[in-house]
């Protein structure tokens, strides 16, 4: 199910809400813990139960892990045990995520004929599986608890950060749940939590679906691209992955703050970094600090010298290459970034005079990386670097300009079509200015809770707020997947 739906809004999300605080009404709050698991599974399964199953046995599987370590075994059993629990995962994640990738790449460097299974990802399955492979770490250091079988249930499923983040740790959610403070309604935590909500809805309705059809019409397109628009449809790549996933961090946030529970946060301005390092402390920062306590660290950090804290972080950016997909862009993609932070490690006093020289080489940085991340293929990636630097300037820009058509300005379209066809290019290079200049203002801008605490509760910012949502909701009859779902 997803966020941006109708049943969602108008169903899923006023049932779940009325259903949690009305049964916290009881004495017993197992009934109300277990209504929003069950809610869970079903916002999990809506799409396809077969992945249902599999969060269930993934779920069940750990849960057995935590009870064998909380048994007083000897040492060697304890460890056999978290080592049976991070294999598992590992294991899981592999066959459904890796399966196939590493027999494609058998079958072309061995040159032998191994037939690919058909296996569909689990949505969601690398951020549960990591939220779960922190849990089983955190356990075997006696870092955490056992918990009850409903409690963990919640902690897994809790269906807002399910499927795409954040990563949330078990010291994070399950003190909020088994204590009592969020037990009753709280309109002020409620009313933040719909505000957060709703900018995150606009963020990925209005402005990353808006963006995508650009971005989707020249990545299919990159061979007449010239070296403008090829510059132009990797900004706007970038940009429709930082409101889509921001959007929808947004929204889970919201959303858990509206049955009054604080996730972390995931992204803090990240185009404000002046260092590729900077930039991963701002960008995906639960994956960040996951990466950081469970690979980095294990590996001796930077306690056994500068060259083997360089080889630590270009390992950990390899890792999260192949977290984030099956495929050599990715691997590409984490050894770039890699590659960076050891260049950045290794010479801290290599830096421009001026800061915003470092912001603006960080951010061309980033985003000519992730357009190897967006890219099909390697060799699609190479012609689209080709495109960027050899292609000259061949006035395709009006071409470009000219797919932004949207339910919004279609009606605008037809009238110019029929009343004034010599303004039509001149509309369509407005909306592609409109939308760049939105976009990088809100890039820019203030953090979506700055903005809530200064005017989310003035006149002025209600009626932005409702504007906002009646804007999205209206245009959710084009409802699209989230990027990060992919992942």
């Amino acid at each position: 199910m997803l966020f941006n739906s109708v049943i969602f809004i108008t169903l899923f999300l006023p049932l779940g809400l009325m259903g949690w605080f009305l049964l916290q009404r009881l004495r017993n709050p197992f009934f109300a813990k277990l209504f929003v698991v069950g809610m869970s599974f079903w916002f999990y399964g809506y799409y396809n139960v077969y992945y249902l199953w599999i969060l269930l046995a993934s779920l069940a599987g750990n849960y057995l892990i935590s009870l064998l370590l909380e048994r007083r075994g000897s040492p060697w059993q304890r460890k056999a045990a978290a080592v049976c629990g991070i294999l598992g995962n590992l294991g899981l994640l592999f066959y459904f995520k890796y399966f196939n990738f590493f027999l494609d790449n058998c079958n072309f460097f061995f040159h032998t004929d191994i037939r690919l299974e058909k296996i569909a990802l689990p949505l969601g399955i690398s951020f549960f599986t990591f939220q779960q492979l922190s849990f089983v770490a955190e356990r075997y250091r006696g870092g955490a608890p056992h918990y009850s079988l409903i409690d963990y249930a919640f902690f897994v499923s809790f269906f807002p950060q399910l499927v795409a983040g954040p990563i949330v740790l078990h010291s994070e959610l399950l003190p909020q749940l088994i204590g009592r403070e969020n037990r009753r309604l709280s309109w002020e935590n409620f009313y933040d939590g719909i505000t957060l909500f709703i900018l995150g809805l606009a963020k990925k309705v209005l402005l990353a679906d808006s963006l995508a059809v650009l971005v989707n019409a020249e990545y299919g397109n990159i061979a007449a691209l010239d070296t403008p628009t090829a510059w132009i449809t990797i900004i706007w790549y970038m940009m429709e992955l930082y409101f889509d996933f921001s959007g929808y961090c947004h929204m889970a946030r919201g959303i858990a703050r509206m049955f009054g529970f604080w996730l972390p946060e995931n992204f803090d301005s990240p185009f404000r970094a002046s260092s590729v390092r900077e930039f991963w402390r701002r960008w995906h920062m639960t994956l960040s600090r996951f990466l950081s306590r469970y690979v980095y660290i294990p590996l001796g950090g930077n306690r056994k010298g500068k060259a083997r804290q360089c080889l630590n972080l270009l390992a950990v950016f390899l890792v999260s290459g192949l977290w984030h997909g099956a495929d050599w862009t990715f691997v590409l993609w984490g050894l770039m970034h890699g590659l960076a932070v050891v260049f950045e490690t290794a010479f801290p006093k290599l830096r421009f005079p001026r800061e915003w020289m470092n912001r603006l080489a960080t951010a061309v940085f980033v985003t000519l990386s992730f357009s190897v991340f967006r890219s099909d293929s390697l060799e699609t990636a190479g012609l689209l670097w080709n495109r960027l630097f050899t292609a000259g300037n061949r006035g395709m820009l009006l071409g470009v300009c000219n797919t932004l058509v949207f339910p919004e300005n279609y009606a605008a379209i037809k009238f110019l079509s029929m009343r004034a066809p010599g303004l039509v290019n001149a509309f369509f290079l407005g909306c592609f200015l409109f939308l760049s200049a939105v976009g990088l203002g809100l890039i820019c801008g203030q953090k979506a809770e700055d903005w809530i605490r200064r005017n989310g509760h003035t006149k002025a910012g209600a009626f932005c707020l409702a504007t906002l949502f009646t804007w999205s909701f209206i245009s959710l009859s084009q409802v699209s997947v989230f990027l990060y779902f992919n992942f």
